[in-house]
């Protein structure tokens, strides 16, 4: 057998990977979040092909299964993805110690919103943005959000920001807008109806906006309510309908997507991460034993599809089994074909550095 084209084949694998560790499975990584143990439910985006990650939190000294202390961060770091140097380097602080907020990309910059700490749940906005071609950021106050709100999702149209879902005062559900061009404040637009939804995803087509997934605690004698669908917003009409159903787990059990993660290209929706279904209803509402946060990562079974929604056509394919993907709290980022993973939890209390990329 001639081996020369084997040869050239393996060559030209090695070269489109020369910039990343390679995983089984066409996963790559970038190199590793400087925070060594990794972070949770960061503020993360692209502006150009830089990696803006900031803030998260983890358990860094005891594990939270031995009651230890959450720490916040405020360090903000950046990585040049198209450079042939990848190395993290700090660019700032965030205006305080953050995690559980939410990210949109514009093309002014990264819109931050939200989020709590060790001290409170926040209602502060600001922008970050890139100050000329040399890797240097500035962050720059936005007009803060009419209510404190954690665990949220949002994502941006046409300039405009919005953010819905998570812990809002009274267990609201409101979606607000901010407009980047024109807006002094943000406008609060009809709630979403059905149940609370906490760690939701929302993503938009770049019309419409889609709120998928996302849980509402149990109260008194009323158990927890996980939902397993998608709603639609016509920013047009300012109104909120059903769009479809999360497609069930391949074993045929629910699939809910709480606390995953959720991008979008021009012409579809991407989800993946976030809890099973069972094993976190039955964690929220106390049925899983003593040893719930003993587990290996695999015991959670936290979702590794990949799963993509045509709007258009209003149908679901999923791409199974994605190494890197099961993570709770990662952030999923969509540039230049690739999907990037960022940092999340492979298990409750333990979270995972790693920057894993995933070619469309």
């Amino acid at each position: 057998m001639n081996r020369l084209p084997l040869l050239i084949l393996a060559a030209l694998l090695l070269a489109s990977t020369a910039n990343a560790g390679t995983l089984p499975g066409h996963t790559h990584r970038l190199p590793d979040h400087p925070i060594p143990q990794g972070v949770s439910a960061p503020f993360a985006g692209f502006i150009d092909d830089w990696l803006i990650v900031g803030g998260g939190c983890n358990f860094p000294e005891t594990p939270a299964a031995d009651g230890g202390s959450k720490v916040y961060y405020e360090q903000c770091y950046a990585i040049h993805t198209a450079s042939d140097s990848l190395t993290w380097k700090q660019i700032g602080s965030l205006p305080q110690p953050t995690a559980y907020g939410c990210t949109a990309e514009t093309t002014q910059g990264l819109v931050c919103m939200g989020g709590m700490n060790a001290d409170s749940c926040l209602t502060a906005v600001f922008l970050i943005e890139k100050k000329g071609g040399d890797g240097n950021f500035s962050f720059r106050p936005l007009p803060s959000l009419p209510t404190a709100i954690d665990n949220a999702s949002a994502t941006a149209v046409n300039d405009c920001v919005y953010i819905t879902g998570g812990n809002q005062k009274d267990q609201g559900k409101a979606l607000y807008r901010l407009k980047l061009q024109t807006g002094s404040a943000w406008e609060r637009l009809p709630s979403y109806p059905g149940p609370q939804r906490i760690q939701p995803i929302l993503v938009n087509d770049g019309k419409q906006i889609y709120l998928t997934g996302g849980y509402q605690a149990p109260s008194g004698s009323q158990e927890s309510i996980l939902s397993a669908d998608m709603l639609k917003f016509d920013p047009g009409k300012e109104e909120w309908t059903y769009e479809s159903d999360i497609p069930d787990e391949q074993d045929g059990e629910k699939r809910c997507l709480a606390g995953g993660a959720g991008t979008h290209t021009q012409n579809r929706l991407i989800f993946t991460g976030g809890v099973n279904y069972r094993i976190f209803k039955n964690a929220i509402e106390g049925k899983a034993g003593k040893d719930y946060m003993r587990h290996t990562p695999e015991w959670y079974r936290f979702n590794d599809d990949i799963l993509l929604f045509d709007p258009v056509e209003k149908k679901w394919k999923i791409r199974p089994d994605i190494n890197g993907m099961a993570r709770a709290g990662g952030i999923l980022l969509y540039h230049k074909n690739r999907l990037y993973m960022i940092c999340g939890e492979i298990k409750p209390g333990i979270r995972s550095p790693e920057i894993i990329i995933y070619p469309l």
